[in-house]
């Protein structure tokens, strides 16, 4: 059975968000993506990414209260629901620059399997007489599991990177005996086979782990969505909490179209968000060019050719931009920067 007309949301966090020392990095780029900007109508929406995924799977959770990142990404990795209260707790480097210390996250240290599971091993049998596990399903996503749910309000990792890391510090009613727990793990980690030979090798050192998304559990609400594309393992795990067919992103817009059926559709893209935290206006601009490329200009065909019904674009800046097949003919709108 049909499920409607097609319709497509992209969410490209990143996309039009400012990089320090970029002029016109704002801007759209490429002549497909401007003209799909140009043309479209636009609704304000959330600005963090990580609020709106939730949002447009119907979910309006606080902003007080930390996303349950953890619950749903621990899900996704395993396959188990968590038997208790969960943070993510991420392998990372932290790395004195100047007056601040930096964060760098796994997908920049090459963390194998092997070093992963001697860490927590470690970490286990320090911490066991506190009722604390880590554990690392994969090298580049942990878990702590608790003894009871912590007063945390904490910061999401991919906008902990590139800032002032104390500034992005958990907060709360508890907040200041897990600074010190963190401290104690650097300790912990600073001397461990596996950091000492990593240094030895000249790679950076995993010497501290990420603490966040340390929200509820969630239950499943209706949903219109056909199927969910994308590598964030937290939105992977609320399709799977809703009953959506989810998978990677395919690698461009014709492979998509000849993979579906109609009805809504969601995809993710997040790639350019990384590059924008970490400054890296190389890897920004060469994401830009492959998905003006491989997506922006083939989707511009599909709604000329009445293919696609409808594309929505989330390109984090705090408005969604609606465009139709009707709403290319509106030669007199133009792209505004807010």
């Amino acid at each position: 059975m049909r499920a409607g007309p097609l319709r497509l949301s992209l969410l490209v966090p990143g996309l039009l968000s400012p990089l320090p020392g970029v002029p016109g990095h704002s801007m759209p780029h490429g002549p497909a993506l401007k003209k799909l900007l140009a043309r479209a109508r636009r609704a304000p929406v959330p600005v963090d990414a990580d609020a709106l995924c939730y949002r447009l799977l119907g979910y309006a959770l606080s902003e007080t209260h930390d996303h349950p990142d953890a619950w749903l990404s621990y899900q996704f990795d395993t396959g188990r629901v968590a038997p208790g209260p969960l943070l993510r707790a991420d392998p990372v480097h932290l790395r004195a620059d100047q007056s601040r210390l930096l964060l760098f996250d796994a997908g920049q240290l090459h963390v194998t399997a092997d070093e992963a599971q001697a860490l927590a091993a470690a970490f286990n049998r320090h911490y066991a007489a506190d009722g604390l596990r880590l554990e690392l399903p994969i090298p580049t996503r942990g878990y702590l599991h608790l003894p009871e749910q912590p007063d945390l309000r904490t910061t999401p990792l991919l906008r902990a990177i590139g800032r002032d890391v104390d500034a992005c510090l958990p907060t709360g009613r508890d907040a200041s005996a897990w600074h010190r727990f963190l401290n104690e793990v650097q300790m912990l980690f600073h001397d461990h086979p596996v950091n000492r030979a990593r240094e030895a090798c000249g790679q950076p050192m995993i010497n501290s782990l990420w603490l966040w998304g340390g929200g509820c559990p969630l239950t499943a609400v209706a949903s219109e969505w056909q199927q969910i594309r994308s590598n964030d393992a937290a939105l992977r795990g609320l399709a799977w909490l809703n009953g959506i067919r989810s998978a990677e992103p395919p690698m461009d817009a014709r492979t998509w179209q000849n993979e579906v059926v109609d009805g809504q559709h969601l995809l993710h893209w997040d790639a350019l968000r990384r590059a924008a935290a970490y400054g890296d206006v190389e890897g920004w601009l060469t994401q830009t060019d492959y998905l003006e490329q491989a997506w922006f200009t083939p989707l511009l065909q599909a709604l000329r050719q009445g293919c696609l019904r409808e594309l929505r674009l989330y390109p984090d800046d705090g408005w969604m931009y609606r465009v139709t097949r009707r709403d290319l003919w509106c030669f007199w709108r133009r792209f505004r920067v807010s």
